[in-house]
């Protein structure tokens, strides 16, 4: 792949406007004949940018939560209909879900199960460490 076409900020517009819809930064940098190298050392580089890119990849995973429940929504509806449910669908719309429900988890915090710790620290008083019941 040849980095011929700079990264000027109408393709790095587009770029974000596609990992938005969900698609993975590999595929929209090979369409666009852009290395992933070029694309890294830019978000090393610019601050802002990378800021921008984490903005559309967590706004990517916000459409493929909804795209998840759509087709889970149309794998239930085929099943009412035909009585039946193709168990290689139901198998690869599972493993869908699961995927985007892991990015959903572990890149955006508002998505995360795991709590926060507070924790403050002062050299002259022992640590104690407390555990509560979850209810």
């Amino acid at each position: 792949m040849s980095n011929k076409i700079k990264f000027t900020s109408e393709v790095l517009e587009a770029i974000f406007a596609e990992l938005a819809l969900g698609k993975s930064i590999k595929k929209v940098l090979e369409a666009k004949s852009l290395s992933w190298e070029g694309f890294r050392k830019l978000l090393h580089k610019k601050p802002k940018i990378r800021q921008e890119y984490e903005t559309a990849k967590s706004d990517g995973v916000d459409y493929l939560l909804g795209e998840a429940t759509s087709q889970l929504e149309s794998a239930i509806a085929d099943f009412k209909i035909n009585g039946k449910g193709d168990l290689a669908i139901s198998h690869l719309v599972k493993e869908a879900v699961g995927l985007t429900k892991w990015k959903a988890t572990h890149l955006l915090p508002k998505y995360s199960n795991k709590q926060q710790v507070k924790h403050s620290f002062n050299a002259e008083t022992p640590l104690v460490v407390k555990w509560e019941k979850s209810q």
